[in-house]
C-alpha cells in the first residue's frame, strides 16, 4: 500500500529528473521506501543499451538517502559517508527501474541503510550506505 502522506521535497530536484525520476512512496505493507525511476539512453553506455553504474548507484543512493528524510519528517538530512553497490545485472533503458530501501539501524548521528534495484521483478543491484546526520533547524 502507498503512503503519500508526507512529501520529502517541494520540488523534484534535478538531479532526481536526471536519472528518471517518476515516484517515490513508503510501501506500508513492508516499511521500505519505494522510488521508481525511468532511466533514459541518455545516461547509458554501450551503445545506448547499458545504464551506467554510476546513475544505477545514484538510484539507489537518492532511495536509501529519501528513506531517511521521509521517516524524519524532513528533519534530516543524510550524507553518504560511504556506500557499497553490488550490481547483479543490466539495468537497461526506457524500462522502469524500483528501489526499494530501508533503515537497517539508526543512532543519534549515524544511520545505516539498504537497498535494493529492480527492473520487471528482476534483481538489478544491492548496496548498503552509512550516512551521517545533519539536523534540519526550525
Amino acid at each position: 500500500m502507498k503512503n503519500y502522506s508526507k512529501k520529502i521535497f517541494q520540488e523534484v530536484p534535478k538531479f532526481l529528473k536526471v536519472l528518471g525520476f517518476k515516484d517515490a512512496y513508503l510501501d506500508t505493507n513492508s516499511n521500505e521506501w519505494v522510488v521508481e525511476f525511468n532511466p533514459t539512453i541518455e545516461i547509458t553506455h554501450s551503445n545506448g543499451s547499458i545504464v551506467q553504474g554510476g546513475f544505477v548507484t545514484g538510484m539507489i543512493d537518492a532511495s536509501m538517502a529519501q528513506c531517511i528524510m521521509f521517516l524524519s519528517n524532513g528533519k534530516e538530512l543524510p550524507l553518504t559517508l560511504d556506500i557499497d553497490v553490488k550490481f547483479l545485472n543490466s539495468c537497461i533503458p526506457n524500462k522502469i527501474v524500483t528501489a526499494k530501501s530501508k533503515i537497517d539501524k539508526k543512532g543519534k548521528s549515524i544511520v545505516f541503510t539498504s537497498g535494493n534495484l529492480y527492473q520487471d521483478d528482476k534483481l538489478i543491484a544491492v548496496a548498503s550506505a552509512t550516512n551521517k546526520i545533519i539536523k534540519v533547524k526550525d
